[in-house]
């Protein structure tokens, strides 16, 4: 009997030694609790995340699954963000799957081999994880969406990050022109929230709010959603979501707000 405890201790040790993971289904609380006394470094990066931080959004097991089982294969594979963050045919997410990455990604995945860690840089176009775990980083960052206010800190350190994950396969050249036009593009979107801002401040002071109800709602959707496609369209490199959802969209809130008050201004003329 003590033979068999001592050759099962020896075979445990061995095992434990050896770094294989053990079998088994894991809630959240038992990876963590063994996770940081292997590598400390990439629990506090999760915990610091947006995935973490305020609140945990997604934890390990959400993931990676409850078990070791093809516990990295299954999160570096967009299927996993895409549950999360609004379905397919959320913004977020289509702007990416219609962009040239997202298109090249969508036909091959089947044949890649999902083993290769992402810190190898071995994969023909990036998806979620490549991108915004790049190197398989845990520190999801938080990006503030207040997109009509430039902060050019904010705009560096973006760039900064991004820069690392492009130059994977781009040449730094194409990268800075790349940001360059994106500036540009988000400033000319921006030009155009800030016209119908002011033609929304000059109208407040004429009529009511209940008049003024439905270019409000339209200037709401031009900030909330079509500014936004634009930066999206921008950040995944989607022409559709800068030229179709994007810009266009934004044109036409434009003028729709400029039809409403002039609408008013007739009837107001009215005898």
């Amino acid at each position: 009997m003590h033979l068999l405890v001592w050759m099962l201790l020896v075979v445990g040790s061995s095992v434990s030694l050896a770094g294989t993971a053990p079998q088994g289904s894991f809630d959240n609380a038992a990876c963590i609790d063994c996770h940081q006394q292997r590598n400390l470094s990439l629990v506090r990066a999760w915990q610091s995340s947006a995935h973490a931080r305020v609140e945990v959004s997604a934890d390990c097991v959400v993931c990676h699954g409850a078990s070791h089982e093809n516990a990295a294969m299954r999160a570096r594979q967009d299927a996993v963000c895409i549950d999360c963050h609004g379905g397919q045919k959320d913004p977020v997410v289509h702007s990416y799957s219609t962009s040239k990455h997202g298109l090249i990604l969508r036909l091959e995945k089947k044949e890649w081999d999902w083993t290769q860690p992402l810190s190898q840089a071995n994969y023909r176009t990036p998806g979620c994880a490549y991108c915004h775990m790049q190197g398989g980083g845990h520190n999801v960052a938080v990006r503030d969406v207040g997109l009509l206010r430039e902060n050019k800190a904010e705009i560096e350190l973006v760039q900064d990050t991004m820069r690392r994950v492009c130059q994977d396969c781009h040449a730094p050249r194409y990268i800075t022109r790349l940001f360059e036009n994106g500036e540009k593009m988000l400033a000319l979107a921006r030009m155009k929230v800030r016209e119908a801002q002011a033609l929304l401040l000059q109208a407040r002071e004429q009529y009511s709010a209940e008049k003024l109800e439905a270019a409000e709602m339209q200037y709401k959707k031009m900030k909330s959603v079509h500014l936004r496609n634009v930066y999206l369209g921008v950040a995944h490199q989607s022409p559709d979501y800068q030229w179709w959802h994007g810009h266009p969209a934004l044109d036409g809130d434009l003028l729709r707000i400029k039809g409403f008050i002039s609408g008013l201004e007739r009837v107001k003329k009215l005898p």
